[in-house]
């Protein structure tokens, strides 16, 4: 189990400190790319920011653009995988449009790395963040089986490979998973336009 995220699931001023700001962040995200599926990848950002200013640079590995898809950030030495959805859903853990591979990964899939899954509900206050480890994952991948575990859709439009959302619940209710409630009430947060992030940026450059 990862210390880290142990430590920000039991303590209470970290796990307050996250539930407060993640709503605000994912507002801010929302309104720089509304409606844009690379969304996704600035809430990744939002998390692994959040891990550097509460656990420090020197705990979080962020490995360089495509050389590992199966995990997002090294926190405190073990391997993550970051997923953010929007409701109670299944999700994506590999992207292709490649049938051929898809069938490969389904015939030698095995969970590899701890699972952070963010379920957002806006107006909402729920369970939302699950620290789902390793040990949670394989039992319910053996419980279920790889067929029960994961689908996908080989003989149509193939967009990769999800986990069901009968496992998700599975995984949610394992007794090594633990979850954060967040209320999902935003305070309006104002809108960046992209130029301000790098008139910031250039500003401190002496």
């Amino acid at each position: 189990m990862n210390h880290c995220l142990h430590d920000l699931f039991n303590t209470s001023s970290k796990r307050n400190r996250f539930s407060r700001g993640l709503p605000d962040a994912f507002d801010m995200v929302n309104k720089r790319l509304p409606s844009n599926p690379a969304v996704g990848i600035l809430r990744e950002q939002v998390i692994i920011g959040f891990f550097v200013s509460e656990f420090g640079i020197k705990n979080v590995n962020i490995p360089k653009h495509g050389t590992e898809r199966g995990y997002d950030v090294i926190l405190c030495g073990e391997e993550l995988s970051i997923k953010t959805v929007t409701n109670d859903t299944s999700f994506k853990i590999l992207w292709t449009v490649d049938t051929d591979y898809v069938i490969q990964e389904m015939n030698v899939y095995e969970p590899k790395h701890d699972l952070f899954l963010v379920n957002i509900f806006w107006g909402q206050s729920k369970e939302s963040a699950f620290y789902i480890p390793l040990s949670a994952q394989n039992d319910i991948c053996n419980f279920l089986g790889v067929n029960g575990y994961l689908s996908s859709a080989t003989k149509t439009n193939n967009r990769g490979i999800e986990i069901r959302k009968k496992a998700v619940t599975h995984l949610k209710n394992h007794s090594d998973t633990i979850s954060i409630t967040i209320n999902w009430n935003t305070s309006n947060s104002k809108h960046f336009e992209p130029w301000e992030e790098w008139e910031t940026y250039w500003r401190n450059i002496k």
